[in-house]
């Protein structure tokens, strides 16, 4: 039986499964011993260099319902400056992608089915295409409350703990317990008006300082690998190690007057992510996404500039490789234009005959 790599949510890392169990429980759910949702992740699947031969007709399909051809279309956009690649050479890896994963309506601070901070290389549309809904059972339900209550008392501790070593002020662990709380009520409303499969944060481009600065003074509030606390911040939105919660969102918004564009995608919408926008998605039912990235001649100059703030990231980090290869796209993309114009602009000798005549 075929199996693949899939991230467990709850740790952020990889393991094999395979496929008959993984879609099992796409439709009807998984769960650890003690009941807490087992939440699983299959990225870039198949490989977007295999995608048109193993799903030929999945691929015109989606490229077919993407809207704003003339941009997002990966073979033939005339705004779309990744096209102009000459046929010759081996073109940046843009996708379609598929992203599979499990998802649930509360929001379990925990092990979230979730994509965390971050930023595109480049513009990016993703379209919906199918959900499934997994209902927490009821004794399920029981036991997520007791061990939210475990995770609070822990955080509780840990918070005091990082408040010594670091020697600065932290939020009161009181005032982290009522947060998870009220967090817990609103969620509470939010269940039962919400239908969407995926809940969507878009930050504006102008906010990336104060998000960044946020991010930085809260890390150690976050989890990350095997549910550590964050202990090291090269970059806030590069590294991918932050979900801005609720409860984070709305302190953001009391701190630094920053809040996300926000929404819930349903099936068959397409979200369309400008280069240099942080993003971050959380899925509330099991969901299949199909993206593809693309280069608007609008955002040439904000991912250049992302290719510069890659560049600077240490050695080994993960986003510092240049996959976009933006410098040479454009002279590229310059190089057709002249072509595409010097087809339309008539020989001095053929202009001077059709004068004769």
């Amino acid at each position: 039986m075929i199996s693949f790599k899939i991230i467990l949510a709850l740790w952020n890392v990889q393991v094999k499964i395979n496929t008959r169990q993984f879609f099992e429980g796409y439709s009807k759910g998984r769960t650890y011993g003690n009941f807490w949702p087992e939440m699983l992740k299959l990225k870039d699947w198949p490989p977007s260099d295999r995608f048109e031969d193993l799903l030929p007709r999945h691929c015109d399909e989606f490229i077919s319902a993407l809207p704003f051809q003339e941009y997002s279309d990966p073979k033939a956009a005339i705004l779309n400056v990744a096209v102009m690649f000459p046929p010759s050479l081996v073109k940046p890896d843009l996708g379609p992608k598929t992203y599979i994963a499990y998802g649930t309506r509360e929001e379990l601070g925990r092990g979230d089915s979730v994509t965390k901070l971050h930023c595109d290389m480049a513009d990016a549309v993703n379209i919906l295409t199918h959900t499934a809904d997994v209902a927490l059972r009821e004794e399920q339900c029981s036991a997520i409350l007791q061990l939210q209550r475990q995770h609070r008392e822990q955080d509780e501790k840990e918070s005091l703990q990082q408040e010594r070593v670091h020697n600065h002020h932290t939020e009161p662990a009181e005032i982290i317990l009522e947060s998870y709380i009220a967090a817990d009520d609103i969620l509470g409303e939010e269940r039962k008006e919400s239908m969407g499969g995926a809940l969507w944060d878009i930050y504006r481009r102008e906010d990336v300082p104060k998000l960044e600065a946020y991010l930085r003074k809260h890390s150690i509030e976050f989890r990350h690998t095997y549910c550590s606390p964050v202990e090291q911040v090269i970059h806030p939105i590069h590294d991918q190690c932050f979900y801005i919660t609720m409860e984070h969102k709305k302190k953001l918004k009391e701190e630094f007057g920053v809040e996300p564009w926000a929404f819930e995608q349903r099936v068959g919408d397409a979200v369309f992510i400008p280069a240099g926008c942080p993003h971050q998605v959380r899925n509330l039912k099991s969901c299949t996404k199909v993206a593809v990235d693309f280069v608007s001649p609008e955002n040439v100059s904000e991912c250049l500039k992302l290719t510069e703030e890659f560049r600077q990231l240490p050695q080994g980090h993960k986003a510092r490789e240049d996959k976009l290869e933006i410098k040479k796209m454009v002279i590229y993309a310059v190089e057709q234009a002249i072509k595409d114009l010097q087809e339309l602009i008539p020989s001095d000798a053929t202009a001077t005959r059709n004068f004769a005549e």
